[in-house]
């Protein structure tokens, strides 16, 4: 007696609407190793993780900008400091400051620049320091990240000592 092949038993064909098994009734792979309801997920992924790694890499720039701006400024009122201690006199170390910061900032830094507040330095005799402090505000809303729009204001400040030995007008 010969036995006809049943839907359960192995090589026969499954019911309709079922998902292929293989021959150890693990859901059936196509040949790259997904399983066969898996197609199309590598494109959804890609649609959802895409947006999100945009604004990652926007937020760092962003980041960067915050940091090379900040950075800029910090140099120039060290600079500014240290090249104010050899005026001879307190306009002149004011004169000098603020052409130094406005050097250091550079043109890369117009809206800085649009509005360097550099406060007047108020001790100017020999063994003292000079005191030098700079702020400015920039924009970020170039940047087209919404909720990042808005300014940002940085300050920065330096002392630098005058020789004790040297004369002052």
């Amino acid at each position: 007696m010969e036995r006809s092949p049943t839907p359960t038993s192995v090589g026969a064909p499954a019911p309709a609407g079922t998902p292929a098994r293989s021959r150890h009734g693990a859901p059936a792979r196509r040949r790259h190793g997904a399983p066969v309801r898996d197609r199309g997920t590598l494109a959804l992924e890609l649609v959802i993780v895409t947006p999100a790694l945009l604004v990652l890499l926007a937020l760092v720039y962003a980041y960067g900008r915050v940091a090379q701006v900040n950075g800029t400024l910090e140099a120039g009122v060290r600079d500014a400091a240290r090249a104010a201690t050899q005026a001879r006199d307190v306009d002149a170390a004011q004169d000098v400051a603020v052409r130094v910061i406005r050097e250091s900032l550079g043109p890369g830094a117009t809206s800085c620049l649009d509005t360097l507040v550099v406060e007047p330095i108020d001790v100017f005799e020999p063994g003292y320091t000079v005191t030098v402090t700079a702020s400015c505000r920039y924009s970020l809303t170039d940047l087209g990240l919404p909720g990042l729009g808005g300014d940002v204001t940085t300050s920065s400040t330096f002392s630098s000592q005058l020789d004790p030995n040297r004369g002052v007008r």
